[in-house]
Formats: C-alpha cells, structure tokens, sequence
C-alpha cells in the first residue's frame, strides 16, 4: 500500500509541482489563472482533515475500484494527499533557485524544456530526495488511519489487538516499529542525498 501510494505519488506530484512553477514564471508557460486553479485544488487537498478526505472519497473509490473497502481504496486518498505534500515541495524547490542559474540558461540559449531538465532539475536533486523523504515519512502516519476502511497496516492491527484486547505491550511494540520505520526512510533518505552531494 505504502510502496505503490509512493511511486504514483512521484509520477503525478514531480511533473505537477514542475507545472506548477513553470505557470508562475514568464520565461516558461507564466498563466496565472491557470496557476491559481491548480493552487486551489492542491490547497483544498492538504486543508481537508484526512479521516473526512477518506469518507469524501468513498463515492470516487467506488465508482473507480468498484469498492469502497480495503487496501485498493487506501491507494486514492493516500495518493491524492502525498500528491499534494509533494507537489508543493517541489515547486518550492524550484522556487529558491538562484535567478542566476536561470539567466545562464537564458544566454545559452536553453528552450524552456531544456532550462527545465539540463539547468533547474539538476539544481534541486538533493531538495527532491530530502522532500520525497519527508513525503514517505507523512504517508506512513497517514496510512494508520486506514484501517477505518479496513485497509489493514500497522495502524489497524494496534486498534484491533493492542487497545481494544487491551493488549498495551502491542501498541508499544507497534509504536517501536514505527519508529524504527522512519529511522530507515529518513536514512535511506540522507544516504541518497549524501551520494549526490558528493557529485
């Protein structure tokens, strides 16, 4: 569940958050109105409180899956959320580069696809890595509330057999595996980022 909410996530949130700044900024596709609609429907996204999102989306779950039970229905509102985080995280990224970098591409005469992929891009791979980190870390917290629409996890199976058997040595030991959850992504994270650091 996690594994796939995270690659749609990077395949729709990293072209989207690329769209996104490229409507802000006149050397590439600057449309306001365009930009705003697309800002809307992001913000709308992060500002719904994530267990009404998931009741929301019930309809849409089933009209697209045919269900509105289990893991496939996690798969939408975790998506649509991380979309949103990371979306953001990217424009911002693109954001915070020096204009000098864009005037460079500029005077060499870059079209906008290549000032995009050759000179923005490559600027903000470590940006990208930390964001998607933090992204992943997110959607973990998040997929403990899908158990409401059995869609089974961690999150779930600590409701079930820690607080309602009032089995508290489970919860503990589910929380510890969280813990050592994030651990491992916020390191994979941070080695990755290092790599390229290092380029």
């Amino acid at each position: 569940m996690l594994g796939l909410t995270l690659i749609l996530c990077f395949l729709i949130a990293f072209p989207t958050g690329i769209l996104l700044f490229s409507l802000r900024k006149s050397y590439l596709i600057k449309h306001s109105l365009a930009y705003q609609l697309l800002n809307l429907f992001l913000g709308t996204l992060r500002s719904v409180p994530f267990l009404i999102f998931i009741f929301i989306l019930i309809p849409l779950n089933r009209l697209i899956f045919g269900t509105s039970f289990g893991t496939i229905a996690a798969i939408l509102p975790l998506t649509l959320v991380s979309v949103s985080l990371y979306a953001r995280y990217v424009e911002q990224a693109l954001l915070n580069i020096p204009q000098v970098v864009v005037d460079r591409a500029l005077s060499l005469g870059a079209n906008k696809r290549q000032i995009i992929y050759y000179f923005l891009i490559p600027s903000i791979k470590i940006d990208l890595v930390l964001s998607f980190t933090a992204t992943a870390i997110s959607i973990l917290g998040y997929s403990t509330i899908m158990g409401v629409i059995g869609a089974g996890g961690l999150g779930e199976y600590a409701y079930r057999f820690g607080y309602q058997e009032y089995d508290y040595p489970v919860m503990y030991l589910i929380v510890v595996l969280f813990i050592i959850y994030v651990f491992i992504l916020q390191s994979l994270g941070y080695f990755i980022a290092n790599r390229y650091s290092r380029k």
